[in-house]
């Protein structure tokens, strides 16, 4: 990519630097018509730059002149979009010239030309020619010709946006051209699913995953001439047994107790130097049982995601899949005075005891996980569908 960009840069250099003479000589043109043309615009009595643009001009011309008589002589309607380009870059090149000053324009020999009915049939014939190609291609019956249906028509719109029913054959082409895909669920595992557990798993934002010629789908409709079929294969479903594990501990704190006085060897309140009683801080040990308990159970779905021809039931590929949910609640009850718990155990003891859910409720709680799996697998896989 940088090469690209390296190289293009220094055509570009080139292009700028080339003298108009040197561009005639290489054929270049309407490059030397559009270099001559500026430096004209400047020094109109530039001798030089007349003689290559009287040249450069009557040669651009008939190229294009002879071009357009030569496409002509095959009769084939395919010619038109060329015959309509060549009019329309010797009109171009006319209305670039022209606005020389005059005593300039009669130096070169220029002489205008109305090219506007030649580019009026022209174009005509272009757009009654990309019609009747996107009809026919419309016609074919595959979603492949509607694509290039759907590319004549745009080309058509171009030229004339506001052609009756035009924009229905492009919503005719764009529908008959999608790639229908239908996501399916089956359930091969042998175990009941928990009600809505299907509808849930559906409930994916299949506007992430459509293109231009992708249509996703998760209801099967009628409608729709599917292509492909994505089926979720689930295969296996496990609940673990529910675990409750018990800890127990003891937590103890050193609190102040107040104060006591010092008392000698007889038994009196001792005194400092001030005649003053001596009292010291009195200390006391608390404790609390915490019982600390830990609820745990796990789900585990395995299965594969399987790419089917709609048509032909032919698998394309298939990808393991497995989504796992775990319940983990943890909390603690105490014996004892709580002023000796640490914040994180007051953090469990202040918690409230929850129940188990149910191995229904805990299959149904893989749904989140197991759709983010399926989409990225999808858009991993998205290149499959054509």
């Amino acid at each position: 990519m940088k090469k690209l960009l390296v190289l293009f840069v220094v055509s570009i250099l080139l292009t700028s630097c080339a003298s108009s003479g040197k561009l005639l000589q290489k054929g270049r043109f309407d490059d030397a018509i559009e270099k001559s043309v500026k430096k004209l615009g400047k020094e109109p009595s530039n001798h030089d730059e007349i003689i290559v643009l009287r040249k450069a001009l009557k040669l651009a011309d008939k190229t294009d002149r002879e071009a357009i008589d030569q496409l002509k002589l095959s009769g084939q309607p395919s010619i038109w979009e060329s015959v309509y380009n060549h009019y329309l870059k010797l009109n171009q090149r006319q209305e670039l010239v022209s606005r020389l000053p005059d005593r300039v324009l009669a130096k070169v020999n220029f002489k205008p030309v109305n090219y506007i009915p030649e580019i009026a049939i022209a174009k005509r014939n272009t757009a009654n020619y990309f019609d009747a190609k996107g009809e026919a291609l419309l016609n074919a019956g595959n979603r492949f010709d509607a694509r290039k249906a759907w590319e004549y028509f745009q080309k058509e719109k171009k030229l004339f946006p506001e052609t009756p029913g035009l924009q229905r054959k492009i919503s005719t082409a764009l529908k008959q051209g999608k790639t229908q895909i239908l996501i399916r669920i089956r359930n091969k595992s042998h175990q009941v699913l928990p009600k809505n557990f299907n509808a849930a798993l559906k409930k994916i934002n299949v506007r992430s995953l459509n293109r231009q010629w992708l249509q996703f789908n998760t209801n099967n409709s009628t409608s729709n001439a599917y292509n492909f079929v994505i089926v979720l294969n689930i295969k296996n479903i496990e609940v673990s047994p529910e675990l409750i594990d018990r800890q127990i501990h003891m937590e103890k704190k050193t609190i102040d107790d107040g104060w006591k006085y010092v008392l000698d060897a007889r038994g009196n309140v001792k005194k400092d130097s001030a005649g003053n009683d001596i009292k010291i801080k009195k200390y006391r040990i608390i404790r609390c049982r915490v019982t600390n308990i830990h609820l745990a159970k796990s789900t585990l779905i395995t299965g594969t995601l399987d790419y089917y021809n709609y048509h032909t039931e032919q698998l394309i590929k298939s990808r393991p899949i497995s989504s796992q949910f775990a319940f983990d609640y943890r909390y603690a009850t105490a014996k004892g005075n709580l002023q000796a718990v640490s914040p994180a155990s007051l953090e469990l003891i202040r918690r409230t005891p929850v129940p188990f859910p149910s191995d229904l409720q805990m299959i149904f709680d893989t749904n989140r996980a197991l759709k983010t799996m399926m989409m990225d697998y999808i858009r991993q896989d998205i290149r499959l569908f054509k």
